[in-house]
């Protein structure tokens, strides 16, 4: 497909899917179509600048990249969208005091994002990682707003469908000014789909960054009557659809060795919870963190926004996505606290973290349940001078991936200097 025929596409698909649409994205619905409350038009008369974080993870990595531009003294106003919902109630609970407003993200049709454009004529538009919406950029490039992907990265899955279709992604990475990759790996993939070199730039990866601001902010002291008892803590975060039955079987095999084990269970999608629950069914030892009881085993956790201070309680960690082929999830985060973590051979999203972190001896790569339940035992094992100095280690190896906010954003402030501080 070329870009005219995208565009064709999704001009004539609208009018057909729009039932579908508005029903499943009703929230937020006249925002998607482009149109906007009165103070986001005022905002828009000040031309904001807009950053785009599709969810929960993307805010996170905005952040501090917001807080770099703030640090800097930009006071101009900031415009954040969101796709889904969890991105909103994430952006409002992290981002409120230091962005202007929130809006859904316009649905890609022409007409649609030439409308949000006229209304919100942002100076410049910035893009948390690879969330590329073909009309809009190219609407972008035609009104001549620089645009910027952040935090840049490039699936396994998404390079080899990139490749059979080299052409139309050269001209939608064309209309970026500039492209801040995360790894090695990603920048390579990124040029050869046709990116200009003289336009990628390494800078590291944001959610470095982002995890430092949480564990300054974080109050694990909430999680107290929850997980107070003598026994160690296990976290499996994130997981997916037949990792759960390993999980649960690794728990078992560590509960031979070390009875007072427990295991926090952190679904995914927390709508899976119920589920999650009636396969850890211990009668009166497994429930949800919604509800709660004392002397549990095994806690199978129903909320979002609460993973990270998890990790922070925990001992030992898995990290989801992982054991199936669902690109991994972020293994810094359990690192941050300086708890070990481990995962499946899947970590296809974080490949570059995931080789320098194994290199650091930071983690380890388990394939069933009696490799995860010896990784386990192993770390509840150590001596408290071996985990401290794990500790020590996790600390200089985040340090020495951090800084892509602060360098993604001094190249954004030197590029558009004219327009930002007019």
């Amino acid at each position: 497909m070329n870009v005219w025929g995208y565009r064709c596409l999704t001009s004539l698909a609208y009018p057909v899917l729009f039932p579908w649409l508005a029903w499943k994205y009703r929230e937020g619905l006249s925002e998607r179509r482009g149109y906007y409350r009165p103070e986001i038009v005022r905002l828009g008369g000040r031309r904001p600048f807009w950053i785009h974080a599709v969810s929960v993870g993307e805010v996170q990595s905005a952040l501090p990249l917001v807080r770099a531009m703030r640090r800097e003294s930009y006071r101009g106003p900031i415009l954040l969208s969101t796709i889904t919902s969890t991105g909103k109630a994430m952006a409002n609970q992290e981002l409120k005091p230091l962005v202007d407003a929130h809006i859904y993200y316009p649905w890609d049709v022409p007409g649609v994002v030439r409308r949000a454009l006229d209304r919100l004529s942002p100076r410049v538009y910035t893009v948390m990682e690879t969330e590329i919406w073909p009309n809009l950029l190219l609407e972008l490039k035609k009104r001549e707003i620089p645009a910027y992907m952040v935090n840049a990265r490039v699936s396994e899955k998404t390079f080899r469908r990139a490749l059979r279709n080299r052409d139309f992604w050269s001209a939608i990475l064309g209309t970026f000014r500039g492209i801040f990759a995360r790894s090695p790996e990603d920048e390579a993939r990124i040029l050869e789909i046709g990116a200009d070199p003289a336009r990628v730039f390494r800078v590291g990866d944001a959610k470095v960054d982002a995890l430092f601001e949480r564990r300054r902010k974080s109050d694990r002291s909430s999680l107290d009557p929850v997980l107070q008892g003598a026994g160690p803590v296990l976290v499996a975060g994130s997981t997916h659809p037949g990792e759960e039955e390993t999980v649960l079987s690794a728990f078992a095999e560590v509960k031979k060795v070390l009875p007072a084990s427990r295991l926090v269970l952190a679904p995914r999608h927390p709508e899976r919870a119920e589920a999650v629950l009636e396969l850890a069914a211990e009668p009166g030892r497994a429930c949800l963190l919604s509800k709660w009881a004392p002397g549990w085993t095994i806690l199978v956790v129903d909320r979002i926004g609460v993973l990270f201070d998890l990790y922070g309680r925990s001992d030992a960690a898995f990290i989801g996505g992982s054991l199936v082929p669902k690109g991994g999830q972020n293994l810094l985060e359990p690192l941050a606290w300086g708890v070990p973590a481990f995962h499946g051979p899947h970590m296809e999203d974080f490949q570059d973290l995931a080789r320098q972190a194994n290199e650091w001896g930071l983690t380890g790569t388990v394939e069933g349940p009696g490799q995860l339940a010896t990784a386990w035992i192993e770390s509840l094992s150590a001596p408290a001078k071996t985990r401290e100095e794990f500790a020590r280690r996790c600390e200089v190896f985040l340090d020495s991936v951090g800084g892509a906010s602060g360098k993604t954003w001094e190249k954004i402030e030197a590029d558009n200097k004219n327009i930002l501080w007019e």
